[in-house]
């Protein structure tokens, strides 16, 4: 025996037998455990199943960093959306939820929550607030309501985290809500109209773009005021190129490797600040009073002047920072929106039918004069529905919560301060069976765009109806950081429709619609933008031109 061991060949063969042993045993093991801990009944619980693995102290750290919301979303598919269950990349526990009944739980749960981590990460690498003002985001534990946690010393000016939540949950919806709606839509008139769309074809090589520039500069204006536009003429572009390249800042990329993205995002931050510095001799940003103006030239909304009241508030924000605050502002407004019109103009423009339904609701909005009643568009039971129908489709995004303020407990199962509770939207608005479940049988697979999917039969006919989706249809989060602009986007997906459709015809490209498709390169930010350009060209409607010549936009 000692002379077989003594062979350099045989002890090679055992080691290597040793080593695919490991993993096989491992796996076998793990999986008997996690067989065990999901048949437990729901008294006697304890920790989250762990799901099998095959490399002990690895756990499933490649899979998940190779590919992370495949391996997060498949392995819900895997093992069952019914039950959370745990995966580990390295030492870091990660519970992974797919039902929604669970994701509501978790939302309500809020009060344990934190995403300091994430938001960490977002102002360092994405907003890049500079390292000596970055603990002010990271030592902020106060939370999210008015009275800050017991525990939490942080000092009321320097509850950055919960001014930016609260200011944005509370001026980013009714009765400050509307006007800012109402400069968008005016600014979107003023932009198009400069281009003089006549009664003749005009040729455009991108539609993507060509929506694209002309909603950020609507929302830039609509919100910031038109003062930091006549500043900084090149702000409109400088913000896209640095957009387009949001996944590389958040996944770390260095200067190096994307320079064009980094130089934008330099421009974009230098004109804030120019902007700052003009704006703080020449307006007022306390005129947030009942009876003020709700938008002037020079700072624009009241959103933003209550903004600009808690960051110049904030001793430790200098004014570099200040303006890397609003560059992330901007991202928040302006990331998504694009996208989401996008696919919106998108899905009506390649069904011609749908596209003459949708058409007809928005022309009930729109007044001899040309005025379009916003409000009255948000009651209009199609339009919503293909609004939330789009946003099921094209968001994608994994709400990433860490358990810090106290243990919770999940379908029975207790989760420790500590664990990362994972929530990917693409788990729950591509599961067939929990649609049906909730009365949303498919009429066409959930992979399609169905514009009726969220319209249900009423006396009146049919009425847009989001009951029984909570924490199914998610393209917004939820709990105290649910997103703030989530009713801004939907008025301006709305209007934006309302607009081109009263006023022009549209027709893209046959063969780039049948091309196109969403850009994977971006799951989990936000609304996935389109793979490719779409062609297409734009005129005057025909009623436009015969019986409104003069029509305009009030």
């Amino acid at each position: 025996m000692s002379r077989i061991f003594s062979s350099p060949d045989s002890v090679a063969q055992v080691v290597l037998l040793g080593l695919l042993f490991i993993p096989i045993l491992t796996k076998l093991w793990s999986t008997l455990q996690f067989r065990h801990r999901q048949s437990v009944d729901s008294k006697n619980r304890t920790s989250v199943p762990l799901v099998p693995y095959w490399m002990p102290g690895v756990f499933h750290l490649f899979p998940f960093l190779w590919d992370t919301v495949s391996f997060i979303v498949s392995t819900i598919v895997h093992h069952g959306w019914q039950k959370p269950v745990m995966v580990k990349a390295a030492n870091t526990r990660l519970v992974l939820v797919g039902n929604p009944e669970h994701v509501t739980g978790v939302f309500k749960n809020s009060r344990f929550l934190s995403t300091r981590f994430i938001i960490e990460r977002v102002q360092r690498l994405l907003v890049g607030i500079p390292p000596e003002t970055l603990p002010l985001y990271t030592a902020d534990n106060s939370g999210m309501a008015a009275e800050p946690r017991k525990a939490s010393k942080v000092a009321q000016e320097d509850r950055i985290l919960f001014h930016q939540a609260h200011t944005h949950h509370k001026w980013l919806a009714s009765p400050y809500l509307e006007p800012i709606a109402e400069s968008f839509l005016r600014v979107l008139h003023e932009g198009i109209s400069v281009l003089e769309i006549g009664e003749s074809w005009v040729e455009y090589p991108d539609l993507y773009r060509f929506m694209r520039l002309i909603i950020v500069r609507a929302n830039i204006e609509a919100t910031l005021g038109s003062k930091v536009l006549e500043l900084n003429p090149s702000l409109v572009e400088d913000f896209c190129d640095a957009a387009t390249t949001v996944p590389k800042f958040l996944n770390g990329w260095p200067r190096w490797l994307a320079p064009k993205g980094f130089k934008a995002r330099d421009r974009v931050i230098k004109a804030l600040e120019k902007w700052h510095a003009y704006a703080n001799v020449a307006g007022d940003y306390n005129s947030t009073r009942d009876g003020d103006p709700e938008w002037d030239a020079i700072w624009g909304s009241k959103c933003e002047k209550i903004r600009q009241q808690y960051m110049n508030g904030t001793k430790r924000l200098t004014p570099y920072a200040r303006a890397c605050e609003d560059w992330g502002f901007l991202i928040g407004l302006n990331y998504n929106t694009p996208p989401s019109i996008f696919w919106y103009i998108f899905e009506s423009l390649r069904d011609t039918e749908l596209n003459a339904r949708m058409t007809k609701e928005a022309l009930e909005c729109c007044s001899p004069d040309g005025s379009i009643s916003i409000s009255a568009l948000a009651a209009q039971p199609l339009l919503e529905s293909a609004y939330a129908e789009v946003l099921r489709l094209r968001v994608s995004i994994v709400m990433t919560r860490t358990v810090e303020y106290g243990d919770l407990n999940i379908a029975g199962y207790e989760i420790p301060r500590g664990d990362v509770v994972l929530m990917p939207t693409d788990a729950m608005h591509f599961n067939k069976e929990l649609w049906a479940r909730a009365g949303k049988p498919a009429d066409k697979p959930i992979t399609k765009f169905d514009p009726d999917r969220f319209l249900e039969p009423s006396e009146t006919g049919p009425k847009f109806s989001t009951d029984k989706l909570a924490g199914l249809w998610i393209p917004y989060g939820g709990g105290d950081r649910m997103c703030p602009g989530r009713h801004l986007v939907k008025l301006e997906m709305l209007s934006f429709y309302a607009y081109m459709f009263s006023k022009y015809e549209i027709q893209a490209d046959e063969g780039d619609m049948k091309k196109v498709g969403p850009n994977r390169h971006y799951v989990s930010f936000g609304v996935l933008p389109p793979d490719r350009t779409v062609r297409f060209k734009i005129r005057k409607r025909v009623e436009t031109r015969a019986e409104h010549p003069s029509r305009d936009i009030h």
